[in-house]
């Protein structure tokens, strides 16, 4: 039985995808789609602390 054989590593890494570094389309960044799923969160949250309130 004949040992692995590695990988060729002579060969350079590839180059890194220009578009994973873009902007996201929507909100213009990232931090305001993090900001804009937690402000949804934080209104589901009252929202249903809300209601319990009211209908127990």
């Amino acid at each position: 039985m004949s040992p692995p054989v590695n990988p060729d590593t002579s060969k350079a890494p590839p180059e890194k995808r220009a578009e994973l570094d873009d902007a996201p389309p929507v909100l213009g960044s990232w931090r305001n789609i993090y900001l804009f799923v937690v402000g949804v969160f934080v209104l589901f949250v009252s929202l249903t602390w809300t209601l319990t309130w009211v209908y127990s």
